[in-house]
């Protein structure tokens, strides 16, 4: 019997498929997918745990209960001036779900989203499965940055989506404010929605400038964010949407007839984070510090490596090392040296790769070695 097409065309993460390929490797190093290492604050899980045993585990209101939805209007207000209200934000299973979701809110067949590439893996096919078509802009050779004079060669009346992930997965750059200010002023009379993933919003190195902080397009504005990155609470599968009200019964129904609601004691957990535990400052400091060594340590190697300002990755450029594609380069790395990383390709482009920054420093040092050695057998 035939499935649906567009399901039959997805193709297998790389990322994975490099991520299960180092388990073959009794010493592999793992650099592959963005899991952090850090732990979840304890008083986040107790807190979790004590409202479990002290509270029926029933469906939660879909989108979550007037309490969460409250505490993470009134954070993102504090954070960057803004004025949303509760029933601003939805509340999701995770912020993948919450992209998801947006796009089947949002799009129809054959609508265009714009996607700057080098682009999170994941956001394709959520975008196919929608029968929508990806728009590809690749801004490698613009520094990383986006222009509104870049913008307008790529924008045609099929345009539903602009899509920004801010800081980025996966180069580890952060927009500033007169970029993303130029581009608000571009795209605030136009009939175009403004999707912006701030999922690692919390692990900006220096200074963070939300799209929820220009008054110009919170009529098309959606804002994704979630705790996985933020709280390492990856498994607890909580994150949210933020939209203009009139959005508010399409969305809620797209999360409705996928997942009926969100999970209670991570609803609980959430709860804790932002108003216990809203300060990063300490993990931000950890990831900076892994940031700066392993891209030092590899341009002292010979790659040319995209200056990381946030998040936990790390995106470099091997063209001075190999002309292998990037999956091969990936491969042959594993093969010879045992370190995992991610081609380049999954993001969209070729002769880079990939490393997520969640081991400590001294498992990485142990990866610039290994590397070294790679490089001084491959080197042009």
């Amino acid at each position: 019997m035939v499935i649906n097409q567009n399901v039959a065309k997805l193709k297998y993460s790389l990322i994975r498929l490099l991520n299960e390929e180092s388990r073959k490797y009794e010493n592999s190093i793992d650099l592959t997918i963005g899991e952090p290492d850090i732990l979840t604050e304890k008083g986040i899980v107790e807190d979790a745990c004590n409202y479990a045993l002290t509270h029926k585990l029933g469906y939660p209101p879909t989108g979550g209960g007037p309490e969460i939805r409250k505490t993470i209007a009134d954070y993102y207000n504090k954070k960057c001036g803004c004025s949303f209200v509760a029933d601003n934000v939805i509340v999701n299973v995770g912020a993948s779900e919450a992209i998801s979701s947006c796009f089947r809110a949002l799009l129809n067949v054959d609508d265009e989203v714009i996607v700057f590439v080098p682009f999170y893996a994941g956001y394709l096919p959520m975008i196919e499965m929608c029968y929508a078509k990806p728009v590809f802009v690749d801004i490698s050779k613009t520094d990383f940055k986006v222009t509104p004079e870049l913008l307008e060669k790529y924008i045609t009346d099929k345009t539903k989506i602009v899509l920004f992930c801010n800081p980025c997965n996966p180069t580890g750059n952060v927009m500033d404010y007169e970029e993303i200010n130029n581009i608000v002023n571009y795209l605030a009379d136009k009939d175009i929605f403004v999707v912006a993933d701030e999922i690692y919003s919390e692990l900006s190195f220096g200074e963070f400038t939300s799209f929820a902080s220009f008054d110009k397009i919170k009529d098309k504005l959606i804002i994704i964010n979630g705790f996985s990155k933020s709280h390492s609470m990856t498994g607890w599968r909580i994150g949210y949407t933020i939209l203009p009200l009139e959005y508010r019964k399409p969305f809620l129904n797209t999360t409705l007839f996928t997942l009926s609601s969100p999970m209670a004691v991570s609803i609980a957990a959430a709860q804790s984070a932002l108003t216990k535990y809203s300060d990063r400052s300490h993990v931000r400091k950890i990831y900076k510090e892994r940031a700066e060594f392993m891209a030092e340590g590899l341009s002292k190697l010979g790659f040319k490596v995209v200056k990381p300002k946030g998040a936990f990755y790390i995106f470099a450029d091997y063209s001075n090392i190999s002309d292998l594609n990037s999956f091969d380069f990936a491969m042959d790395v594993l093969k010879e040296v045992q370190v995992a990383l991610v081609p380049g390709i999954s993001f969209g482009l070729e002769k880079y790769f990939r490393i997520s920054l969640v081991s400590e420093i001294d498992r990485l040092g142990i990866a610039l070695e290994r590397l070294k050695t790679y490089v001084e057998n491959h080197k042009k």
